[in-house]
């Protein structure tokens, strides 16, 4: 892991700045690969902050904590991430197990849509900011292989603006795409 110390206002002692890592080193368990911590350590009167900006393979995630003490401040900041740490364990769980599920028991319909809400890391209080690139909705589809005027069909009378299926012919992914109702249709081949 790659870490960052960052002091403001302060000249911290060694057994802080080891204090600090250790507790980092704690949350590497809960990911594959920890690229990166910023731990910044700041004092303002008697505020003293500890935030941390944890990077890890496409989730960044930003915890901050303020109290009397920077010890107290550090310990409180990694109890938050290791709660959002085991809550996201713990959602990547459900996507596998229910891909596994989907794949398991798939029928060949192309317009089997599932939507669900997506879920952002969760807010504990204001003080916690999880920057994290997410999508508002996921949507499961089972393909089927069908042609260009099935798929067509398939697309005028369903609700979705388009339809996902492998090529009758190829194999090959495609997107189907109708602009508007009624409107012009547009194939996209989707390539590895």
């Amino acid at each position: 892991m790659q870490l960052s110390v960052t002091f403001r206002h302060m000249e911290p002692s060694d057994h802080l700045k080891k204090y600090g890592h250790d507790k980092l080193a704690r949350l590497e368990k809960y990911l594959d690969a920890v690229l990166s911590a910023d731990l910044t350590f700041s004092l303002d009167k008697f505020r003293h902050r500890a935030e941390v900006v944890l990077t890890s393979d496409g989730l960044k995630i930003k915890a901050l904590e303020e109290t009397d003490d920077m010890y107290s401040s550090m310990d409180l900041v990694i109890d938050k991430l290791e709660k959002q740490l085991k809550r996201h364990m713990e959602k990547q769980k459900v996507h596998k197990a229910s891909a596994v599920k989907r794949s398991s028991g798939s029928n060949g319909q192309a317009h089997n849509h599932e939507e669900h809400d997506h879920e952002d890391l969760g807010h504990e209080d204001d003080d916690f900011e999880a920057d994290l690139v997410t999508a508002d909705r996921t949507r499961d589809l089972t393909l089927s292989r069908m042609n260009l005027t099935e798929a067509a069909e398939l697309l005028a009378h369903g609700s979705s603006p388009f339809v996902v299926f492998l090529d009758h012919e190829d194999g090959g992914l495609r997107l189907l795409h109708q602009f508007g109702k009624g409107g012009s249709l547009e194939l996209i081949r989707l390539h590895g």
